[in-house]
């Protein structure tokens, strides 16, 4: 034991500034004895005890004592306790801290002070319960990357800064950043804004001396009115502000995915482009799991987290093992669905809690016949409330949200653990019919919507798209109105496009956008009654119908430039047909003699493995055949079976090169069926890669291609075994 060595001070010297405190406390710090080891240890022991003070780890207590930081409430109070300071003197110390702390000026609408919000208002996950234990979260493990995240925060303070930390569920990214955040600017402002609405009020309202909390950032992405890379800038570098905020990984790489030419998720590229980022590790390293064991000294819950190796220090924290168990040992068939719901549901996009009657509709296909013969009111009360159960304190896979009025849920939000653990085993399986009706009928927020419609599309399955779209566009939504028309476009819907087109216009006449779209359509239905009316007769025509409403016109008009001698669309058209697969038409162009179509066509006949063309064409002359058949038999001698479980590996971890090589490996293999469950998980440019290699089979029936390409694929099976 640490002698705590009582100190008599001579009397309470003037506390004005936060320098007079730092001169106080090195007085103190003096006469104590105690070195920063002492005091940390010392510390440890007062946190363990489960009053309301914290450890004193040497490194702040240090900066402290220099006046390089300023001391937090929580922090002088144990120094004041070590101390040995009087109880009188400590009251008056606190006053005077107090009052300094108060002069920061008048925060935004709804702003609390950092220091008077809670770790779990933050969103921190909350800890395991073992029985003794009081504290509601364990001690805080400093992490690797925390000099960098405060140090950053630090530099925030002079001139703002906007931090981003980037990790998955339960990893420790929100306890890192709210402890870095409590630490560095105790004294400042917090907001925690519920939308974006609450980001552009900032904006009009010009605040200083303000933290914006944007835990889990992707929920901002695609909402109503924007968040631009602009406004964040403007918070940053104009208002002097702190921005932070948390990212999974799986939706910073979908973001980074987005293609270069505008729309919205390229706004999201640009705004995270911007953030300072830090990536936490999912498991602790040599280094913090030393840490975590001095901790755990006087911290049962981190000695049990440590005792599980094969399970992160974090994740053992917030029950993630027993969240897992929860869902896959559930009782009965109804608890797992309603869980398996409302993890899919999240996949999806959607992140509204989801009321009960909602659940129970998703919930069909999740079951088998007999199941759903079972009245509802036999099993759901029962189901709720097993999902609902507390594993360990209050965390339990599907949480209940509190309504208007007391003793009200308004709906469920599942464990952020499970979601992670559901998708990465369900990844390449799309969610069933039940699930997407149920979503699609009865989501009221329009950002989940939006997120719905682009989830859906980029699975191909349209007709879920469509609805979104038809919802978003009847509430006004501009943007859902010109992917709707495009959509109905697709499908042969041309006179409700142009229709829809027409009212829009009518709205804005002075819109160029919608000006140039409605003339786009008039110029398409002229084009397409061309070729209707060969249709019946005429494979191709019917063909070239299906191409001209999937693609806009865009490979018609490039074939009238052809006939015109324009050598910049011979190379156009000859990208688009090999993209898509057409290898007959691209064959024909390079026959012309364009050295650019026939370097595409030897590309596409090396990827397609047509080994026997490439060497026909060699002995032709043509010389670039025979680079594309060398690549041939490299890729074939240079991919195998365990290479492509290892890139899957990796996609499933969120490497974005991985998955860009995951699809071109499927792709050139000719893995139809590999292709579509990357479709099925959404993945960025399976489905283009997927139609195009149904394209080019010729044992595929031309006219089944057709049709995916235009109305897309059916919903994902029922199956009580998900």
């Amino acid at each position: 034991m640490i002698p705590l060595t009582p100190v008599d001070p001579s009397g309470l010297p003037p506390l004005h500034t936060r320098t007079d405190f730092a001169v106080y406390l090195n007085d103190l710090h003096r006469r104590s004895g105690l070195s920063l080891a002492q005091l940390e240890a010392a510390g440890r022991r007062l946190a363990g005890n489960g009053k309301v003070l914290r450890a004193l780890p040497a490194v702040m207590v240090s900066d402290v004592l220099s006046g390089q930081r300023p001391v937090k409430k929580d922090l002088l109070q144990s120094l004041l306790v070590v101390f040995g300071v009087p109880m009188a003197e400590r009251t008056q110390v606190l006053i005077a801290w107090q009052r300094i702390n108060a002069s920061v000026g008048q925060g935004p609408a709804d702003a609390r002070r950092v220091d008077e919000v809670s770790l779990r208002e933050l969103g921190v996950h909350p800890a395991i319960f073992l029985y003794g234990v009081q504290d509601e979260l364990p001690v805080y493990v400093p992490r690797d990357f925390d000099d960098e995240l405060r140090d950053a925060i630090a530099r925030g303070a002079e001139s703002g800064c906007f931090v981003l930390l980037l990790g998955g569920s339960s990893w420790g990214k929100t306890r890192s950043l709210a402890e870095a955040v409590k630490d560095v600017v105790p004294e400042w402002w917090l907001v925690q804004p519920a939308g974006t609405r609450e980001i552009h009020d900032l904006l009009a309202a010009r605040t200083e001396r303000t933290v914006v909390w944007l835990d889990d950032l992707d929920r901002y992405f695609g909402a109503n009115p924007a968040l631009l890379k602009e406004h964040v800038v403007t918070l940053v570098r104009t208002f002097g502000l702190i921005v932070v905020g948390t990212l999974w990984p799986t939706a910073y790489f979908a973001i980074k995915d987005q293609p270069v030419t505008g729309g919205d998720g390229r706004a999201a590229v640009r705004l995270v482009d911007f953030a300072h980022l830090i990536k936490v590790p999912e498991s602790f390293s040599v280094d913090e799991r030393r840490r975590a064991a001095e901790a755990a000294i006087t911290d049962s819950r981190l000695k049990t987290a440590l005792a599980m190796p094969r399970v992160g220090v974090t994740q053992v924290l917030a029950a993630a093992p027993d969240l897992v168990l929860c869902w896959e040992q559930a009782p009965e068939p109804y608890s797992r669905a309603m869980i398996s719901v409302a993890a899919d549901a999240r996949r999806l996009g959607v992140q509204s809690p989801l009321p009960a009657d909602m659940l129970v509709l998703a919930m069909a296909d999740y079951l088998t016949p007999k199941q759903r013969s079972v009245p509802v009111e036999a099993w759901l009360e029962r189901a709720l409330k097993y999902a609902t159960r507390s594993l360990h304190g209050e965390i339990c896979a599907l949480d209940p949200v509190s309504g208007d009025q007391p003793g009200q849920v308004a709906g469920y939000l599942v464990a952020d653990y499970l979601v992670q653990h559901i998708a990465g085993l369900w990844r390449t399986v799309c969610p069933p019919e039940s699930l997407w009706m149920a979503l699609l009928d009865h989501v009221r927020d329009a950002d989940d919507l939006r997120r719905l419609a682009g989830t859906a599309f980029a699975r191909m399955r349209y007709q879920y798209a469509e609805r979104a779209f038809r919802r978003l566009h009847e509430a006004g939504d501009r943007g859902a109105t010109g992917q709707l028309i495009a959509l109905l476009r697709r499908q042969g819907a041309l006179g409700e496009a142009i229709a829809t087109a027409d009212a829009w216009l009518a709205d804005d006449p002075a819109d160029e956008r919608r000006r140039a779209l409605h003339t786009g359509l008039i110029k398409l239905r002229a084009w397409a009654e061309q070729l209707r009316s060969r249709a019946d007769e005429d494979t191709h025509a019917k063909e070239l119908l299906v191409e001209l409403l999937t693609d806009g016109g865009q490979a018609h008009a490039l074939r009238l430039r052809v006939e015109a001698d324009d050598v910049v669309a011979v190379e156009d058209l000859a990208e688009v047909l090999a993209d898509r697969g057409c290898v007959d038409e691209l064959r024909d162009l390079a026959n012309r003699g364009n050295s650019f179509a026939e370097d595409r066509l030897d590309d596409l006949l090396g990827s397609l493995g047509r080994e026997e063309e490439l060497k026909e064409r060699m002995r032709a002359g043509h010389s670039v055949a025979g680079f594309h058949l060398d690549r041939l038999l490299e890729r074939r001698a240079g991919v195998t079976p365990h290479d492509l479980d290892d890139l899957r590996r990796r996609t499933v971890a969120n490497d974005k090169d991985a998955t860009a090589e995951l699809i071109t490996a499927l792709f050139d293999a000719g893995d139809g069926e590999g292709l579509l469950a990357e479709v099925n998980a959404g993945t960025d440019e399976a489905s283009e890669r997927y139609l195009a290699l149904l394209t080019a089979d010729p044992a595929v029936d031309s006219a089944e291609v057709h049709r995916i390409r235009q109305f897309g694929l059916p919903a994902g099976p029922p199956g009580a075994d998900r």
